[in-house]
């Protein structure tokens, strides 16, 4: 495991994360405004109503995706702390016997050492399973993220065939989506820089 205290690094993921959920949260603002806008436009505007919609997905995935990954890595972080300990119980058995090797009854230490190697072989396994999966949904949320740009792209278009009196407006729209959606991605890459930390 990484030298930096793991319960920090999962600490510092999580205030990633949250600082993207707060960007994703503007964001579903900015939906709700292009809807009313949309509205008022009129027909001119009717395509920005799908891609509205499509925002508030990519707020939802947002939202659902870093709540789960910030459990998982607070769960993570607990796995660590627990190996942690076992490991330090584990050497200092080893110690003791090093120390004590004429002791007489020095392998009556031998099922409890044994339980504590084990104990921290299971929970190394486990942190190595969760890091995995919580290295995944990270990557997963960093690429899911690029419907964004998408949308983005999308909003600008629309917003070139709105009526001119609402078209500033869309466009602002449009870069709000973009900026807000390049935000969030520096959020979740910034955690995927510091997962590495786990590795």
């Amino acid at each position: 495991m990484a030298s930096k205290q793991l319960f920090v690094v999962a600490a510092e993921i999580s205030a990633e994360l949250n600082r993207g959920v707060l960007i994703a949260k503007q964001l579903q603002l900015v939906a709700s405004n292009a809807r009313a806008l949309a509205l008022r436009a009129g027909e001119s505007a009717a395509g920005f109503h799908p891609i509205t919609d499509s925002i508030d997905e990519l707020v939802r995935l947002t939202l659902s995706a870093s709540n789960s990954i910030n459990l998982k890595a607070q769960r993570l972080s607990q796995i660590a702390t627990a190996e942690a300990r076992s490991r330090t119980v584990l050497e200092h058995f080893n110690t003791v016997y090093a120390r004590s090797q004429d002791a007489p009854y020095l392998h009556s230490l031998d099922t409890t050492r044994t339980q504590c190697y084990q104990e921290t072989e299971t929970l190394n396994t486990r942190f190595n399973e969760g890091s995995k999966e919580l290295s995944s949904l990270l990557n997963t949320l960093y690429s899911e993220l690029r419907v964004a740009l998408i949308i983005s792209t999308m909003l600008s278009v629309e917003a070139s065939q709105v009526d001119e009196r609402f078209k500033g407006q869309l466009n602002s729209i449009a870069e709000n989506v973009q900026q807000s959606a390049e935000s969030i991605r520096a959020h979740v890459l910034q955690s995927l820089k510091l997962f590495s930390l786990f590795e």
